[in-house]
C-alpha cells in the first residue's frame, strides 16, 4: 500500500511533470465523508444507494470536483456524527434542534410521505388528529417533521423498527401495527405507490398465511407533501461546501428530474 507521503511525492512529481511539458495540473479531487442513513433489504442487509441518490452524488462530484466516501450508518448514529462534525450528511430531515448546530443546503430532492395500512384496516385520514389512539410504524432514529415529533407517544402511539421494507410491512400485515411511515419520491401518487407495495407484498401476505384478498393500501391524503431532502454540515466544519452545492444544485435546475425508481423504501 503506498504510504501518504508516497502518495504526495507521486502528485508533486505528476504536478511537476505536467508543468514541464506545458500542460495544465489537474489536482486530485477533494476527499468528502458523506453519511447516508442505512436501509435494509428484505433479508435485513445492508441496501446499496438507490439510483437517484448515486446519480445526484456522481453529479456533485463532477460539478465540486471532490470525491465522497459515502458511510452508512443507522439514523440514529449518522445524525451523531455528522453533528459531531464527522461528514456531510445527507437526506436527515431539518428540526429546530438540529438547526442550531447544522447548516443545511437547499433542497436536493422532494419526497411525499405515505401512511400505508392493511387493505382491510384503512380509516379516512385528512390530518394527524385523526391518527389519535393508533400505532404507527416509524424507522428508529429518522424524524418526521416537528408537528409529527410533537404528537409522538402522546396523540398517537410510535414503534420503531430497523429501516427494513419487508420487516415493517410484515408487522403491518400482522396488525402490530395500524400504519406505517412510508417516504416515496414525490413523482409518484398514491395509486403508483399502492400498486407497487401489492406487488412486493404478495409473497408475503401467502408467507404468513392471510386470507384471501388481503394486502396493502396507500391512503389518498398524504401526510406530508414535498417534504424536501438536503445535505447538511456541522457550522464549524462548514467551510463553503454547502454554497458549493447550492450552487450546483441551482445549475441542475431540476433535482427531481433524475432516474425515477419504483421501487418503494
Amino acid at each position: 500500500m503506498t504510504s501518504p507521503a508516497r502518495r504526495r511525492l507521486l502528485r508533486t512529481s505528476t504536478m511537476l511533470f505536467a508543468s514541464a511539458l506545458g500542460l495544465p495540473a489537474k489536482a486530485d479531487p477533494q476527499a468528502v465523508t458523506l453519511i447516508v442513513g442505512e436501509a435494509l433489504d428484505e433479508n435485513g442487509k445492508l441496501k446499496p444507494l438507490r439510483a437517484w441518490q448515486q446519480k445526484l452524488f456522481e453529479y456533485l462530484e463532477q460539478e465540486l470536483e471532490v470525491k465522497f466516501e459515502v458511510r452508512m450508518y443507522p439514523w440514529a448514529r449518522a445524525e451523531r456524527n455528522a453533528r459531531g462534525g464527522a461528514g456531510l450528511i445527507f437526506g436527515l430531515p431539518k428540526s429546530a434542534e438540529r438547526l442550531r448546530d447544522l447548516r443545511y443546503s437547499d433542497p436536493a430532492m422532494r419526497n411525499t410521505l405515505w401512511l400505508v395500512t392493511r387493505s382491510d384496516a384503512t380509516f379516512p385520514f385528512e390530518s394527524l388528529a385523526d391518527l389519535k389512539g393508533k400505532t404507527i410504524g416509524a424507522v428508529r432514529g429518522y424524524g418526521y417533521g416537528d408537528e409529527f415529533e410533537q404528537a409522538r407517544n402522546k396523540l398517537f402511539r410510535v414503534e420503531d423498527d430497523i429501516p427494513s421494507r419487508a420487516t415493517r410491512l410484515q408487522r403491518l400485515l400482522l396488525k402490530r401495527v395500524d400504519a406505517v411511515l412510508l417516504y416515496q419520491p414525490s413523482w409518484q401518487n398514491a395509486a403508483e405507490v399502492e400498486a407497487d407495495l401489492r406487488s412486493f407484498a404478495a409473497p408475503l401476505a401467502r408467507e404468513l398465511s392471510l386470507p384471501y384478498g388481503i394486502t396493502l393500501s396507500v391512503l389518498p391524503h398524504p401526510v406530508q407533501v414535498e417534504n424536501q431532502q438536503f445535505f447538511a454540515v456541522a457550522k464549524g466544519k462548514d467551510d463553503g461546501l454547502i454554497d458549493r452545492i447550492n450552487a450546483a444544485l441551482a445549475k441542475q435546475q431540476k433535482p427531481a428530474s433524475l432516474p425515477k425508481t419504483r421501487r418503494a423504501t
